[in-house]
């Protein structure tokens, strides 16, 4: 059964949008689909309602699909009837047979006059026992251009590959009970396996069956490589190992491992096929051991950070691989190192530490045919690892160099939604006026596209795509260098870390926020079991008596920097904590349990010590420490499946009307108490809250109180108890800031409406998830908060990638620092 919680996050890097034209289409007959067609549902066919109706089935209350005739050809038309319901989606299937696999993934158009009543549409294939899966929004108010990449669909369930595909599923989410309609035209398959594809990215499908709790790592790995990718032009197709075939290895000439801890036998008979006849791998954090005959790199031992100083970056020996930086950050926590065979191998790069001294252990090594890195892609450093996975592709296979040269020089200009480099350029300079620095950016960008060109005519393909990532990055200063700030606003950070950016101390990153014109930050100094600073209430971190209170020196930065800090803490969950104390908890019963009585390590919030606890833990820091603000987050319990431990049910009985119960049937979908107890979960949560902003006002009445909140008030008060707009209306919190992390300005401007709305009149600071977009976007939206007068957002995460590239880069702009 597909889940009815999928992220509704644009946080995977497989959803992209624009809103160009679609191509005219060859009608097809619509009771059938070509198992090896390019084109999977064709709407120009249908020649009335019937067959649309035949070929869609509605779920449960969904209306029915219909034909219409938009822009002169015939569509698919999906009504969402929300207005009045209780569904939770409006939802289609339709009945394939469909060979999917040795793709890249699938695109079609989509238009919706109003996309504000759907918080986000879902996209399913089902297989075998199981569901692949992925989410996109529109991106304009015409037709959308929806690409999915296979590699970042997440999967449910045990699919057993993408070469029997049975279902369709289309599904839009409620966001707000109003009506609304979408039409769609020409879903087909994109970056079919054929002579331009040179590369094979392979998905480990097969640990679905066989090492599920790694599978949300497995293809977090594949779609960030896949990502890089695609942004460096290369073309590649994805294949699940579970539909890894030597025929399937025809036409690519390299192959990549993303993160494959295992594989079927087949595949690895087809792999060996492929290196025997002349082709190449690149893998990561490890490598199939039938495969190192053929490669003539040896296995090494696993080696955790703790053990060798920390892996915080890779250096590449001088001159042994052409094309890649000298330095790649990456914090690794462990690492598989390769071994070099004497006079077939040898160690390209190796691992230093923080403080960049070299560990002794390798990064990369390569030989003749492949490349092994001894640990997976993370995203930190992006730009250096996007030209790192360029080099290597382009050694193992040269042509690979053209295709990116191609594709970056295309690319220039291709930012904020202008079109090409001469658009861009008009654009900008418009928009500067009579700013001289986006002027001498943009000359500057004109130079080194030129000597792109040039350097490409020349077959000097390393040193053009150089050039050309050069002039790209000088367009993109010179559109921040154009942009202008508003004064007054909030704008701030999240830092998930608690000792801050890595390499920084916390002055030295405080003045970087302070420069660049921010205004505060939030740092998540406390969690449910652990506290970064000498707490007397909460487990404090074995590191605080190493490394000093991290709340003081934070503190002590902000107060020299004119920057607001609002301490955050991660509520409930008891990530981090030391395990005597989570131990301790689950005797003492204060842990949640799912409705099949499987305990979770989150403090239950209906037990009033924990609720003395979470409340206790936040004061004190008002208490004790002179700070602007406190910041909740994770305060919701975590999914509609908690909590059902042994003392909620005691709890929960003792309400009036609510003996005796059937447990936990009665509280569940459908039962006769269902909505007291959903009333009741929320209580549970709201009481924290209450208490917190009462307590802390009468030590700071200056104090301000707010939440990171889920972004779907109507959905998430019952889905995780989280009422934010009550907490809103009575005053409860002093700014609230959802959680609007997609890449979608549309989406962002949709969702920021709403909760402007019902926020009411306390400041509503929206999330921009700066870690799924490139910070041309991250300007898009901040624009789009300022067109609905939000007063401020908050940017997640400020860590070294962002402390390095972002906040200069919006500080020569977008919050430039006024005097």
């Amino acid at each position: 059964m597909v889940s009815s919680m999928l992220s509704a996050t644009a946080d995977s890097a497989a959803v992209r949008e624009t809103g160009e034209p679609a191509a005219s289409l060859t009608p097809r007959d619509p009771a059938s689909v070509a198992e090896n067609s390019d084109t999977i549902i064709e709407s120009g066919n249908y020649s009335a309602d019937t067959a649309a109706r035949a070929a869609w089935q509605p779920m449960s209350d969904t209306a029915p699909v219909s034909t219409a005739t938009l822009d002169g050809q015939s569509v698919l038309r999906f009504p969402c009837n929300l207005a009045g319901t209780r569904i939770e989606r409006a939802s289609w299937d339709r009945r394939v047979r469909l060979d999917m696999s040795g793709c890249r993934g699938v695109e079609f158009e989509l238009f919706c006059r109003d996309a504000s009543p759907i918080s986000y549409f879902s996209l399913y294939f089902q297989s075998g026992e199981g569901w692949y899966s992925g989410t996109f929004y529109p991106e304009s108010f015409g037709w959308n251009r929806i690409a999915i990449d296979l590699s970042g669909m997440s999967s449910e369930g045990k699919p057993a590959g993408w070469n029997a595909i049975r279902a369709i599923r289309l599904s839009a989410w409620r966001g707000s009970d109003t009506d609304t309609e979408f039409f769609l035209r020409g879903l087909r398959k994109v970056g079919v396996l054929g002579a331009d594809t040179l590369v094979a990215l392979v998905r480990c499908d097969s640990a679905a069956h066989t090492s599920r709790p790694e599978t949300d790592g497995i293809e977090r790995f594949c779609a960030a490589v896949a990502e890089h990718l695609k942004v460096l032009g290369i073309a590649y197709a994805t294949i699940s190992d579970l539909d890894l075939t030597a025929d399937r290895l025809r036409y690519p000439k390299l192959v990549v491992l993303p993160r494959n801890p295992v594989m079927p036998d087949k595949a690895l008979d087809a792999l060996r096929g492929f290196l025997d006849h002349g082709g190449r791998l690149l893998t990561f954090y490890g490598m199939p051991q039938p495969l190192r005959s053929a490669v003539k790199i040896d296995p090494g031992p696993f080696v955790r950070s703790g053990e060798s100083g920390g892996f915080a970056a890779m250096r590449f020996l001088e001159g042994a691989l052409p094309g890649a930086p000298s330095v790649v950050g990456q914090n690794s926590w462990n690492i598989r190192e390769p071994k070099a065979v004497p006079g077939a191998s040898r160690v390209i790069a190796e691992w230093l530490d923080a403080e960049g001294r070299p560990t002794g252990h390798a990064a990369v090594v390569a030989s003749s045919n492949a490349i092994e890195m001894s640990h997976v892609l993370l995203n930190d450093d992006a730009s250096n690892k996007r030209k790192m996975l360029l080099a290597m592709a382009g050694c193992l296979v040269p042509e690979v160099w053209r295709q990116a040269t191609d594709a970056t020089l295309a690319r220039i200009g291709r930012l904020a939604g202008f079109r090409d480099f001469d658009n861009a350029v008009a654009q900008i300079t418009e928009t500067a006026g009579h700013e001289t620095g986006a002027v001498s950016q943009l000359a500057a960008a004109r130079r080194l596209r030129n000597e792109a060109i040039d350097h490409r005519e020349a077959g000097r393909y390393p040193q053009a795509c150089a050039s050309a990532a050069e002039a790209a990055d000088r367009m993109l200063k010179a559109f921040a260098v154009a942009q202008r700030p508003v004064a007054g606003e909030f704008r701030a950070f999240w830092c998930h870390s608690a000792f801050g950016v890595e390499g920084m101390d916390w002055d030295a990153a405080i003045s970087r926020l302070a420069e660049n014109g921010f205004t505060a930050i939030l740092p998540n100094l406390l969690w449910g079991g652990v506290a970064y600073y000498p707490s007397e209430v909460l487990p404090v971190a074995a590191d605080v008596a190493k490394r000093g209170d991290q709340l003081d020196q934070c503190l002590t930065a902000c107060k020299k920097h004119g920057l607001q800090i609002h301490v955050w803490k991660v509520n409930y969950n008891l990530g981090r904590a030391p395990e005597d104390f989570v131990d301790r908890l689950r005797s003492e019963g204060r842990l949640q349990s799912d409705a099949r009585g499987e305990v979770k390590p989150w403090l239950c919030p209906s037990h009033p010590v924990n609720q003395k606890l979470e409340v206790d833990s936040m004061v004190e820091i008002v208490r004790r420490y002179p700070v602007d603000g406190i910041h909740f987050d994770y305060i919701r319990y975590p999914d509609n499946d908690h909590c059902f431990c042994a003392g909620c049910k005691d709890r929960f009985e003792r309400q009036p009307g609510n003996s005796p119960l059937r447990w936990p049937q009665d509280v569940l979908p459908g039962g006769p108490r269902r909505q007291s107890w959903l009333d009741w979960r929320r209580a549970n949560i709201t009481a924290v809250v209450r208490t917190v902003s009462e307590q802390a006002r009468a030590v700071q009445p200056k104090v301000r109180i707010s939440a990171a909140v889920f972004r779907n008030w109507p959905a998430d008060r019952d889905g995780v108890g989280q009422d934010w707009k009550l907490w809103s209306e009575r005053g409860y919190l002093d700014f609230v800031c959802p959680m609007n992390y997609t890449t979608s300005g549309v989406q962002f401007e949709n969702w920021g409406k709403k909760q402007k709305e019902w926020a009411g009149t306390t400041p509503c600071y929206p999330g921009i998830g700066a870690y799924v977009m490139e910070p041309d976007r991250v300007i898009g939206q901040i624009q789009v908060a300022r067109r609905l007068d939000m007063g401020g957002f908050v940017i997640f995460n400020y860590d070294p990638r962002t402390a390095r590239d972002l906040a200069p880069l919006l500080g020569l702009g977008v919050t430039r620092k006024t005097k």
